[in-house]
């Protein structure tokens, strides 16, 4: 039982990740693999205009929200794992 909330955690990121490298294949991020290998030897690409800097994006608000996930899971695995061993 002192494992679990590890497990659970581990179990997690190991299916968000693959979420995440499905999501990738299908939307075509790996298919042009002769660019991606010269791209840290490039000058740089130019930034797109932003429209409104101070307001944020749904991208942005997405990323948020999975770091939350994440830093709650770990916080629930770290604090089962507490109360597991003290009581």
């Amino acid at each position: 039982m002192f494992f679990l909330s590890w497990f659970l955690l581990i179990a997690a990121g190991l299916l968000v990740s693959l979420g995440v490298f499905f999501w990738a294949l299908r939307t075509g991020q790996f298919s042009d693999q002769e660019r991606a290998r010269y791209l840290p030897l490039g000058d740089g690409f130019p930034l797109p205009a932003v429209e409104n800097p101070a307001k944020l994006s749904r991208e942005v608000y997405a990323l948020l929200f999975a770091v939350g996930l994440g830093l709650l899971a770990m916080i629930g695995a770290i604090v089962l794992t507490l109360v597991k061993v003290k009581g």
